[in-house]
């Protein structure tokens, strides 16, 4: 054979080659386009399998590893990666919001954060001069929520009132600062073991991480108040834009009475905190107004753990461009947490009705809030409400 028609040969034999392979490749895509959901692709993986392929006790160590609603997540996520797959979900609107107190921080503490701050500030902090009606509204709040866990308000005063009128004048970054201390140096009434900015519940810090893991853009939605918000979730990396809760007036130091369309600040003056709270606060139908405002699309997935939530949680459910979920966090743990029969019956009721996961505490999380954390009972219980004031 010649030179010349040997290489022609291994011409011909290169681009033959060259067909058999770009033939393979477009079968074996057209048979992962074509596999029905829930089938094997190509490579024999489907979404759920790569949800079972995580390693449970590595990513989420403080959950039960046969929880079926830990697996509904997992496997939800797993079918908004898979690029030939029905549920796939562009990175731009994988959004998920989350509810704060009682969703994934301490909600009996004994009660609502930024109750606790504000009754620090005005029953506490001695570098605070509190109003005689500062004082005892605030008194009667802490009275009863050491002995009921539950909020209260005097007549005639509102949580707008109340929380706003304590730190009104306050630079933003003060405030936070304020708020971020008292969580790290306060310990959280009726447990022992942790402080407040230690009362997050493990589970739910594993969902959120594992879910900015897999590209998912987290939003903080809650009633509590915007500045308490950002000063606690910073420690989780989630930055203050992705902060969506209650507001109060933020004003220009040299503003005073005058409208704000009519007062230009000077390059000297500081944004500060006014009073009352806003009067429309973040709560129920609340929040998917505030998400409409602030985000401009809808959430595919929610997380909450009342009936605040409950808007939130339809919002994401209805979602009409993709298939969304809501999870209801279910404080059913009486031994743990200071979690209701009754109530939790109520919201398993509701959740079921609604289509939506249900989180037990009680079964789902193996720990809540870790090692050394002990319910201890409110100072106020049994009779004791005087020996506590």
């Amino acid at each position: 054979m010649s030179e010349k028609t040997r290489r022609r040969l291994l011409v011909f034999l290169a681009f033959l080659a060259g067909v058999v392979i770009t033939a393979a490749a477009a079968f074996a895509l057209r048979g992962r386009l074509s596999s029905p959901a829930g089938q094997p692709d190509a490579d024999g993986q489907t979404s759920a399998a790569v949800a079972e392929e995580l390693d449970y006790a590595a990513v989420f160590p403080s959950w039960e590893p046969d929880s079926a609603s830990l697996r509904e997540l997992t496997a939800f996520v797993a079918d908004c990666a898979d690029e030939t797959g029905p549920g796939w979900l562009e990175p731009a609107d994988r959004i998920a919001v989350f509810d704060m107190d009682g969703t994934i921080l301490c909600e009996k503490a004994p009660v609502y954060i930024d109750y606790c701050l504000t009754m620090h500030r005005v029953l506490d902090d001695p570098s605070y001069a509190a109003t005689e009606e500062e004082r005892d509204a605030m008194q009667q709040i802490r009275d009863h929520a050491y002995a009921y866990g539950e909020t209260f308000h005097p007549e005639g005063l509102t949580k707008d009132d109340l929380v706003a009128s304590a730190f009104a004048g306050m630079t933003p970054e003060e405030f936070r600062k304020y708020a971020a201390d008292f969580a790290d140096s306060t310990d959280v009434v009726g447990f022992e073991g942790m402080t407040y900015g230690e009362s997050f519940y493990k589970p739910m810090i594993e969902v959120i991480d594992y879910l900015r893991g897999n590209g998912w853009d987290v939003w903080m939605v809650s009633a509590c108040e915007r500045e308490v918000v950002r000063a606690l979730v910073e420690r989780l990396g989630i930055p203050y834009d992705r902060v969506i809760a209650t507001d109060v007036p933020y004003d220009a130091s040299g503003k005073g009475e005058e409208a704000a369309d009519k007062y230009n600040m000077g390059a000297d003056e500081e944004i500060l905190l006014g009073a009352p709270l806003d009067a429309v606060e973040c709560g129920k139908s609340g929040k998917p107004a505030a998400i409409a405002r602030e985000i401009g699309k809808r959430p595919v997935l929610a997380f909450g753990n009342s009936s605040g939530d409950y808007s939130m949680l339809n919002y994401a459910e209805g979602n009409p461009e993709h298939e969304g979920m809501g999870f209801l966090i279910v404080c059913d743990d009486v031994e743990r947490e200071y979690g209701s029969e009754e109530k939790a019956a109520e919201y398993y009721a509701e959740a079921k009705e609604r289509s939506w996961t249900a989180f037990s505490m009680a079964d789902d999380w193996k720990t809540i809030y870790g090692d050394g954390v002990k319910k201890t009972g409110l100072p106020g219980e049994n009779g004791a409400l005087s020996e506590a004031a």
